[in-house]
């Protein structure tokens, strides 16, 4: 069983995000900069590139993981952002919601 941490809310557990933890190696890799010149293009790349099924479970648990992080400072979420395989660390909450609509306006 998970613990819970003060104010009821379990700590962060990597393994609840399976898509997240494929997508961010594949996409959010160390050279994802020098590959997509950005976060957001390397999330329209995957876009372009995954099936409808992958497409649904990776917006469902970005915002699964937005919801678990809303209100947490930028480096906790920085940090567990890594801790699911990401190289990208967002510069603060305008990055974050511009990956918000990314995956919004998503089709799957």
């Amino acid at each position: 069983m998970k613990q819970q941490h003060a104010g009821g809310k379990k700590p962060f557990d990597p393994s609840d995000y399976p898509a997240l933890r494929e997508f961010f190696p594949a996409y959010l890799h160390e050279d994802f900069a020098e590959e997509y010149a950005s976060s957001a293009k390397a999330a329209e790349a995957f876009l372009a590139d995954a099936s409808s099924d992958e497409i649904l479970q990776v917006k469902q648990e970005w915002n699964n993981f937005r919801e678990e992080f809303r209100g947490r400072p930028l480096p906790e979420i920085q940090a567990a952002i890594g801790r699911l395989g990401s190289a990208w660390r967002p510069e603060g909450e305008k990055e974050l919601r511009d990956w918000d609509e990314i995956f919004t306006r998503a089709r799957a």
